[in-house]
């Protein structure tokens, strides 16, 4: 069968859908650019907030009314919200994110005119093992653990993924290692939580990076999100991995809010007192860090004293990029079951507080104009030029670049969220 798959959501999930189609590639079937080419579409959902779930969905029921071509549903939403696909209609498959080593399985039955093939909690596969087709011929995607040690009280991404399997450090290392002689430059290690690596099999993160910084070649390494409670135990050895000229010094650490009592209400397992040891550490550390971090607005609980508290935390971390959401309650959450802040105060405290992170990620920026640094051109940018991320990961535009060229950048201007910059 001709097979296109459209992915939502994170960069695990973008790595299963390389995974979804590597396999089904290797079983003889044609992947294809666009739905309009495709007998069979896969729809690999997110719905880590309120927003995406509710889109997933809208997007299933167009699939499902419009063109009568095979529509396999995959991702998250499946494990996290079942009966809403099934009120949808029936549909060729569902495969959930556990399962995605049954696809090519699930596609031969659907190949035979089967319809409602499911399979949705088969056993944890060994990712890093399994073929897949690279949607980048710069980054290539590699999952360190899938599920997490937390038990936040609004995610429901936690019913999805489960609790913490990490891959085996071997099969990490043969994964990176083949990508490096395949000509990848950079590599994007995944996961729930890339800190709780190790934490179910006696393994470490920086053990790992020290590992993978050790193979030969010229490449770049960015860790993903961290959760701060998993980072306390192992920040001084993590600060010496992220000395290697290798790994980018970015560091995505998600806050969620400025407040104790509302961190409390989460249930995410540490203070703002604990996140700001951790900046401060990596700050200390590494002069031009990149630090990114998310921000939940309206949390159950959250007043004006509670929100004031997240600005005064945002003014005091200064971080480049800040990813702000308004809280939407998902199914089957606890939080979902708390008292809900008004829809209107909390839209007016989103935009107060989206206005001060973008004046905030300007001037953090505006440091840059005027260097000369290395970057790794990485793809072409969303508005044209190319994408060069500099040793921290910050992206820099650019024109006349090609893709996996190391090059030298002056930076010529900042915007809030990107620099310009020209190859010297």
């Amino acid at each position: 069968m001709r097979v296109y798959c459209e992915t939502y959501g994170c960069t695990m999930n973008r790595g299963d859908a390389e995974l979804m189609l590597g396999q089904l590639a290797a079983a003889g079937h044609e992947v294809v650019p666009s739905p309009a080419k495709a007998d069979a579409i896969i729809v690999n959902t997110c719905a880590v907030k309120g927003t995406t779930y509710r889109r997933m969905l809208r997007r299933l029921k167009e699939l499902r009314n419009s063109n009568g071509k095979r529509v396999v549903v995959a991702g998250c939403l499946p494990l996290i919200d079942l009966a809403s696909i099934e009120q949808i209609g029936v549909f060729a498959g569902i495969v959930s994110c556990r399962s995605v080593g049954e696809i090519a399985g699930v596609f031969e039955r659907i190949a035979r005119e089967e319809q409602n093939v499911r399979t949705l909690t088969q056993a944890l596969c060994e990712k890093p093992t399994m073929p897949k087709l690279r949607s980048s011929e710069v980054s290539a995607i590699v999952a360190i653990c899938e599920g997490c040690t937390s038990n936040c009280s609004y995610c429901s991404v936690k019913f999805a993924r489960g609790k913490l399997h990490s891959f085996d450090t071997r099969s990490i290392l043969s994964e990176v290692e083949a990508t490096i002689n395949a000509g990848y430059r950079e590599i994007l290690l995944t996961a729930q939580d890339t800190a709780a690596y190790g934490l179910d099999t006696g393994a470490n993160l920086p053990e790992l990076l020290n590992s993978i910084t050790s193979l030969e070649d010229k490449f770049k390494i960015r860790i993903g999100m961290m959760n701060p409670r998993n980072v306390k135990p192992i920040l001084p050895e993590l600060l010496d991995a992220y000395d290697n000229e290798k790994i980018y010094k970015f560091l995505h650490l998600p806050v969620q809010s400025g407040d104790d009592g509302v961190l409390e209400a989460m249930r995410r397992g540490y203070t703002v007192e604990n996140f700001m040891k951790i900046v401060d550490a990596f700050r200390e550390r590494f002069e031009d860090l990149y630090l990114t971090t998310d921000v939940i607005v309206g949390f159950p609980g959250e007043g004006e004293r509670e929100f004031m508290h997240t600005c005064e935390l945002i003014e005091k971390a200064r971080p480049d990029k800040v990813n702000l959401t308004r809280f939407s309650p998902m199914p089957a959450t606890d939080a979902a079951r708390m008292p809900q802040v008004n829809g209107r105060e909390m839209a007016g405290r989103s935009r107060l507080l989206s206005a001060k992170c973008c004046a905030i990620g300007h001037e953090q920026n505006k440091r840059y104009i005027g260097r000369v640094v290395e970057g790794l051109v990485t793809g072409p940018g969303k508005k044209g030029g190319h994408t060069v991320r500099l040793p921290n990961y910050k992206p820099a535009i650019i024109n006349n670049a090609g893709p996996g060229e190391f090059v030298n950048v002056k930076i010529i201007e900042a915007r809030p969220t990107y620099l310009l910059g020209v190859k010297t």
